[in-house]
């Protein structure tokens, strides 16, 4: 147990929630295609916490983050949980600003489609990175290593977006549709993502990658 994190008080925006409020979305296995071809670190255990539909809080666990140093050195730690909450803030991780000289964009990695395609290219960026998991994507726009998370495709549900969603808001970013609206995670909903996702650290960079997408396109992803 983290002591520190234990000591720390409910923020008083919460304080008046009641459990029938609340709703949580659990994906035990995020990248699944991955953990089976051997891409340890790109998998995740996702645990979303909702209330009236908006993520609030969020726990990110990498079981196998620093695989690879722990098999050259016993002693390394291997593992990490990254948690955040609104109104109170982040851990597990430190937030850091993506390069500023060069738009690097994360995106799916077997999940690529002639739409995808033609969103990153208007994106323009200088690099992608392909990887598997939702929430292992969304950590490199919170560590800094992505610009942002872009995938112009109906593919991820509530439970592979609600922690994420609520640690990168913790942060100070977002995570929508590519509309720019924001995803309700109420138990009546269907899980389905349908209007695709982006996610950014900042506001003017997220406003700047939902301006690059097609009107033709978004008319395609309607939530």
């Amino acid at each position: 147990m983290d002591q520190a994190v234990l000591g720390k008080q409910c923020p008083s925006s919460l304080e008046s929630l009641v459990e029938k409020d609340i709703v949580v979305w659990v994906d035990p296995l995020d990248g699944t295609q991955e953990y089976t071809q051997g891409f340890l670190d790109h998998v995740t255990v996702l645990i979303g916490i909702s209330a009236h539909g908006k993520a609030l809080a969020g726990v990110i666990h990498q079981p196998f983050y620093n695989y690879k140093a722990k098999e050259s050195d016993p002693n390394s730690p291997l593992g990490r949980t990254i948690w955040g909450i609104q109104d109170l803030g982040v851990g597990g991780y430190t937030p850091q600003a993506p390069p500023a000289d060069k738009r690097i964009i994360t995106t799916t990695r077997s999940h690529n489609t002639s739409v995808v395609q033609a969103v990153l290219d208007a994106m323009k960026p200088d690099e992608v990175i392909r990887v598997g998991g939702a929430g292992n994507k969304v950590l490199l726009v919170m560590e800094g290593k992505a610009h942002a998370y872009v995938y112009a495709n109906a593919g991820c549900k509530r439970w592979d977006t609600c922690a994420p969603e609520a640690i990168l808001n913790a942060q100070g970013g977002f995570l929508t549709d590519v509309h720019g609206q924001p995803y309700d995670y109420s138990a009546t909903v269907e899980p389905l993502n349908k209007g695709g996702v982006i996610a950014s650290a900042k506001k003017e960079e997220h406003d700047y990658y939902i301006s690059r997408i097609s009107q033709e396109i978004k008319d395609k992803l309607v939530s």
